[in-house]
């Protein structure tokens, strides 16, 4: 089983942007500051990589305030190459597909900015042990 880069990402960017709120669904109403973590594709490489390209969402009250919030996201997101996250999980690499721009909410019209990473990581708990 590959692992949840997801989650793994959100219990690490949740104490670096403290006390704003990270999570994978938007809630209603939604906090003036939030960061959203979400999968959007990647692939893996059998038996142990998984190349997974996540968007990090930051809204703000402002253009500024939510693009400070996206660069404070985006240099935790890079300080991850050669690290651990959540449970042991190996970020090999962190590459930027997209990097921080402005993108407006369009359903409230609502400051945010948005980037797009991949993060290759080993998925141990994909190995299948061996039959004895």
């Amino acid at each position: 089983m590959f692992p949840d880069v997801t989650g793994a990402l959100i219990a690490y960017l949740t104490p670096l942007v403290a006390p704003v709120r990270v999570v994978s669904r938007v809630p209603d109403p939604r906090p003036p500051l939030l960061v959203q973590v979400r999968r959007v594709g990647g692939a893996a490489t059998p038996p142990v990589r998984d190349a997974a390209r996540m968007d990090v969402w930051c809204w703000g009250p402002t253009d500024s305030t939510a693009m400070t919030l996206a660069l404070q996201a985006r240099a935790a997101v890079w300080a991850l190459s050669g690290t651990q996250l959540l449970g042991g999980l190996t970020c090999y690499e962190v590459s930027e597909f997209l990097g921080p721009r402005l993108d407006d909410d369009p359903i409230t019209n609502s400051p945010r900015a948005w980037a797009t990473y991949s993060l290759l990581v080993r998925a141990d708990s994909a190995i299948n042990p061996a039959p004895h």
